[in-house]
Parts: structure tokens; sequence; C-alpha cells
């Protein structure tokens, strides 16, 4: 559970995450580390702990909370978790949207204990100190902010594949993929859909999500 990003862009934010778990001395699975509200409402990705993660995440799939609720949801998860065995510690992002306002949290789990912040200007990156490290430095001089969020979603996408060239707990694009959703002001939400051709050229393309509308007038319901 390695890489996570949360960037604004002009007109919305833009959402990725590697796709690969180390999984010990026996290799790496396939993941999906985010979490998207069918109902609208709430984004959830988290790093740290895969088998904390992983559960986390399918708890909030099978009980479905709206707006607020996902915060109390989590935290007793994570009582649960940890009451029955002593669970790992995870990293993470939340995204509230209410209306076409965004509200980005950091997620903490430790213990059984989940502690959260908003965060109100940039926000950092999660996951392993050298892919951050390396995401950190080429984004520096990227203006994001000032990018239309298919432009930098796109320009993220790439940054994300050269810190997967150079750092071995990043999931390789080409075997494990990215995942990205761009939540746009304007009510659009859109999913990366990756495609590798006959020639192994990655072709890329954000398509509108089927999972449903992120913002509404009232987050979504």
């Amino acid at each position: 559970m390695t890489l996570l990003v949360i960037r604004r862009a002009k007109g919305g934010i833009v959402a990725l995450s590697d796709r690969m778990e180390s999984v010990g001395q026996s290799g790496a699975n396939e993941v999906t580390k985010y979490y998207l509200s069918v109902s609208g409402g709430f984004y959830i990705a988290l790093a740290g702990d895969g088998e904390t993660a992983r559960h986390i995440l399918s708890e909030l799939r099978h009980r479905q909370p709206s707006g607020a609720d996902v915060f109390r949801e989590i935290d007793r998860i994570a009582a649960e978790l940890f009451i029955k065995n002593r669970a790992g510690h995870v990293e993470g992002h939340l995204i509230v949207a209410d209306g076409c306002e965004f509200r980005v949290y950091a997620i903490s789990v430790v213990s059984g204990i989940m502690a959260y912040s908003q965060h109100s200007g940039t926000i950092p990156a999660e996951g392993d100190l050298g892919a951050v490290a390396l995401y950190d430095g080429l984004v520096r001089d990227l203006p994001l902010s000032d990018m239309p969020c298919d432009t930098a979603a796109k320009c993220l996408h790439t940054v994300a594949g050269r810190v997967a060239e150079a750092v071995d707990s990043v999931g390789d694009r080409a075997k494990y993929g990215i995942d990205m959703v761009v939540f746009e002001e304007s009510g659009t939400m859109t999913q990366l859909r990756r495609r590798t051709d006959k020639m192994g050229t990655i072709r890329v393309s954000f398509e509108p999500s089927d999972t449903g509308p992120l913002l509404g007038p009232s987050g979504g319901d």
C-alpha cells in the first residue's frame, strides 16, 4: 500500500493511488486502495497495513454510510478490528463533498483509534517515504492548481509512472495499473480507464464514472 495522492486542480480535485500491495516474502497482489460511495458524498483511500485497509474498505462497502456518518463508521470498524486482532496502522485521505464544496481530510488509524484532520492547503501524499519524496520532487514545479482537471490528471498519471519505475514498492503501471478519480466542481466525476494495445502501449482516457454522482445539491444525495 504505497502511494496515495490528492491534488487540487483548476475546478476540482484529482485523486490517485497505485494498485500494488506487497505481501511479505511471497510477492505482491493487485488491489484497489480506495472506496467511492455509490450514492456519492465521500471517497476514501488508505495506505499502510494491507489487511487492515482492505477490511475497512470492505466494511464501508457493506455498511454504505453517508455524509458525516462515514467518520463514525470508520471509528467503529477500527475499534472492532483492534478488539479482534490488534489491527495495524493505516494512513489515508478522505474527500467529503457538500454541493460544489470539497473538504479533504487526513486519516490515521493506529491501534484501533481513528484520528483525522482537515486540510486547508497543500495535501501531502501518503505511502512509502521514498515514493512520496520522489513524487514531491517531480511535481514541485508543476502548476497543477492552474491546470484543468483532465490535464492535471494526465500529468499526475505520468508522474506516478515515473515513481513506479524508480521505486520497487510502487506497482508498475503496465502490470498493476493506477487508479484515478477526478472530481469536478461542475458535478462531473470521471475515472481513469487504462488499456494496453497489442504493441504493449498504454492508452489512458478519463470517462464518466458509473458509480454515481459525487456532487449534488446535498452532497450527492
